[in-house]
Parts: structure tokens; sequence; C-alpha cells
């Protein structure tokens, strides 16, 4: 969700919401519940793969595990379930994730994730010692916006994004003149 901050012919702000990304199932989706009993640790690193996991995990009888979130926001709708993480980083980041984990909490994980998501996660693990085993359970794709959607993007003053995805969506549809820029962390 992109939320915009426009001054228009007033001084007031009025904020409206532009969704520019949806989820659609991921290629691995089915792999899900098999794979979650076969190790130590289970990785979730946003709130999207939090939800597609919840419904996983339900959908087997919730059994038994043990979750590492990459922060607070993500630990949210866990924690809501009761899925309490064992883990989480100083620093609400993937990168700094596979920097900190100890290696105490166990040697193999499950990762499901983005397709889209890189591999940095990954990569640190394994070069820790690691097993990672990604899954792609969910994938990025645009979310459709009528022609009023497009015509208020190209009028704002502030845009807000909370995902490298959003920030492309956003420049392919009105470009990357917008006089003010907000994100999250290192987006």
């Amino acid at each position: 969700m992109i939320n915009i901050l426009s001054s228009g012919n007033n001084d007031r702000l009025q904020l409206i919401e532009i969704p520019c990304i949806a989820f659609d199932i991921g290629p691995d989706i089915d792999k899900l519940s098999t794979q979650m009993g076969l190790n130590d640790l289970i990785i979730i690193t946003s709130p999207q793969a939090a939800g597609v996991f919840i419904d996983s995990w339900s959908s087997i009888g919730k059994p038994p595990v043990k979750i590492v979130s990459v922060g607070k926001g993500t630990s949210k709708p866990l924690e809501a379930v009761g899925l309490i993480p064992i883990f989480e980083p100083s620093d609400a980041t993937g990168e700094t994730l596979a920097e900190e984990l100890p290696e105490s909490l166990g040697k193999t994980i499950l990762y499901p994730s983005s397709s889209l998501a890189d591999n940095k996660l990954t990569d640190i693990l394994t070069s820790r010692g690691f097993q990672v085993t990604r899954i792609n359970t969910y994938c990025t794709v645009p979310a459709t916006w009528s022609e009023e959607q497009l015509a208020i993007a190209k009028t704002i003053d502030i845009v807000t994004f909370a995902s490298p995805s959003a920030i492309k969506i956003w420049t392919e549809r009105v470009g990357n003149q917008t006089p003010a820029v907000v994100v999250i962390g290192p987006t």
C-alpha cells in the first residue's frame, strides 16, 4: 500500500492510499506444509510471508515449530496466532538476521519467501554453515489501478514506500519526479 500525502489546493495534507503491489501464490506453495517439520527453524521475513505461513501451518493442524522473525512488524501477525518468534535480529533486515542468528538454535532452516527476494539471506546463512531450504511461497505482482488512481498519483506531494517492488511499479507508472519520497528501512 502506498500512502500519499497531498496538499491539493489548501494547506492540509490528505492521506490517499493506492496499492502498488498485490500478491499471488508462488510456485512452491505446495511444498510449505510438507517441509515445515523437516527443519530446526523457520525464518519469516515479511508480514506477507507470515500470512502465507500461518495459512499453511493452520491447514495442517498447527504443529509445533520454531520461528525466527526479521522484526517486530513481521512478528505481529505470528504472535496474534500464538507463534512467538524465538529470535529477532537487532536490525529488521534479512542480512542482519543472517549475520546474527545464533547457531545454537539449530542448523537446518526453512525459508518461505517471495519469488522476488534476493539470495543474500540464504547466501550468508549458508556461508555460516546453516543448511537452508528456500521455497518461493508467494510472488509480488503489480496492483491494478484505475484511471482515477493514476491521475491522483501524478499530482501528489509526498509518497511513502515499504518495498522495492512498490518503488519499481510506481516509477513505471508515474515516473521518478515525485517531489518527496519516504521509504522504510533499506528499501
